[in-house]
């Protein structure tokens, strides 16, 4: 009996801690509604199809500080690609939006939230330069991994959309 009130002490303990906002026990976290947690960022996996520009608009109106998504590292990238039902078909409309872009110089990305552009993951022989293609979306699979390439605003693709958790707060009733 010893054993199992240890157990329920221990469970208890990790319940209380597990409750902060980058270990919270469900998906959706301390996210608003329709948006899922990922470390100290909420995602949005938008379906309807939209060109790049109409997607950050998108994003802009469904939270304050939402933007299409900046991605940081490898982890976060796959976990995005998941999210998104591991689009491959660019082709076909099977590839998504993410935040960065070239418009003001050709080859030098930012993210639409004006974060470091600190992480990249072009296919083979990407960023092409090619005239008109500024904005960056899933590409295809590498060595396991999602690569990106630049598309030309005509392409319309779903999209993820991100805040912040640092940009927002908290609410009290979003987890239990």
């Amino acid at each position: 009996m010893a054993f199992h009130g240890s157990l329920y002490v221990l469970l208890f303990i990790f319940i209380i801690q597990g409750t902060s906002s980058q270990n919270c026990l469900c998906a959706r976290g301390f996210c608003d509604e329709g948006w899922v947690q990922y470390r100290n960022a909420c995602y949005m996996h938008v379906k309807e199809p939209a060109n790049w520009m109409e997607a950050e608009v998108i994003c802009q109106n469904h939270n304050r500080n939402s933007h299409l998504a900046s991605i940081h590292s490898a982890e976060e990238n796959d976990f995005i690609f998941h999210l998104m039902g591991k689009p491959l078909d660019y082709t076909k409309g099977k590839a998504y939006w993410i935040g960065a872009h070239d418009t003001f110089k050709e080859g030098t990305f930012m993210w639409a939230d004006g974060s470091l552009f600190d992480f990249q993951t072009f296919g083979p022989n990407q960023p092409d330069g090619l005239p008109g293609e500024h904005y960056l979306g899933s590409w295809s699979l590498q060595n396991g991994f999602v690569t990106w390439n630049d598309f030309g605003i005509s392409w319309k693709f779903p999209f993820v959309c991100k805040y912040s958790m640092r940009d927002s707060r908290c609410h009290s009733n979003s987890c239990f």
